[in-house]
């Protein structure tokens, strides 16, 4: 009888790798800096140590054993002087920091998979615990993980700092008016810049009063403003052929009340064939979910 291991997934060898060419090379941290963090390595001492190095680097301070040590605030704990030369000596390849970064991740991802299943369980378990509850957190947890988020996320002030004035310069040089995505109201982009990243933009009105056709247009010129990215529409109403006659509509300013019917005239066929033309150029950047999973209460 198979016994299942239930010991969480590491490689000390590749976190030894890592931190090995991080301290010979100090320019392979762009190599690492946006695939690791801290809380990837599985040693408390690793981890101590990466945070140093991410602390370092972010005042553009070099590293090195010495540096590291003497920043570290109980060098001890992370296996003093003695260690620090043993990883830069122990290290095979500059060359392979990149591969053992991403065993470092991966191993990561599986031990904080290993945690939700522990969690599932906890929660699954609960005589008082709602199917619906336990599901609707577990499958948050792993849309975050899947995004390569964890639960909490530090910023460096500094870092932060830097890449605000950066974009500042960036758009006084460029004389850019709209900064985020543009709406397509000249008014509303005025006073808003454009849509920004990570904002909520909550659209609300009475019934029948235009919300999802201003929307429809919200989504048009995204499309258009945006050829590299999709737009994602999840509809807890109405269903998506629903939407596709608004849009049609919309787009070539055609009666919605005629279009449902079939009751086009002349005028009105080149305006469909354009707005179907326009829509097929979309192509596989709108996407529509109306599964009707969720309801707001």
């Amino acid at each position: 009888m198979n016994h299942l291991d239930l010991s969480p997934p590491y490689s000390v060898e590749a976190e030894q790798g890592v931190l090995g060419g991080l301290l010979l090379d100090n320019n392979t941290w762009d190599l690492v800096a946006d695939k690791l963090d801290a809380s990837d390595f599985f040693r408390h001492d690793h981890r101590l140590l990466f945070r140093t190095m991410a602390s370092l680097a972010d005042k553009s301070i070099p590293f090195d054993i010495v540096t590291v040590h003497n920043a570290l605030e109980e060098p001890d704990e992370a296996g003093g002087l003695g260690y620090l030369g043993e990883l830069a000596k122990n290290t095979p390849s500059v060359a392979n920091i990149e591969h053992y970064a991403s065993i470092v991740r991966n191993r990561s991802r599986l031990r904080q998979l290993m945690s939700l299943g522990y969690q599932c369980s906890r929660e699954a378990t609960d005589p008082l615990a709602s199917a619906e509850d336990v599901q609707e957190s577990i499958e948050q947890q792993l849309f975050a993980l899947g995004e390569g988020k964890s639960a909490t996320e530090f910023v460096n002030i500094n870092q932060c700092l830097t890449n605000v004035v950066e974009q500042i310069d960036e758009h006084f040089n460029g004389n850019i008016t709209v900064t985020g995505l543009p709406s397509g109201l000249e008014d509303l982009d005025e006073l808003t810049s454009g849509f920004q990243e990570a904002d909520l933009i909550i659209l609300g009105a009475r019934p029948s009063m235009g919300k999802t056709s201003l929307a429809l247009n919200f989504i048009d010129t995204a499309l258009q403003a945006k050829l590299d990215r999709t737009v994602q529409v999840f509809s807890m109403e109405m269903p998506a052929k629903a939407l596709m006659y608004r849009l049609m509509g919309i787009l070539g300013h055609i009666d919605l009340g005629r279009l449902l019917k079939g009751k086009l005239d002349d005028d009105d066929w080149p305006k469909l064939t354009a707005a179907v033309s326009r829509i097929n150029g979309y192509g596989e950047r709108l996407v529509i979910d109306a599964h009707q999973r969720s309801r707001l209460q």
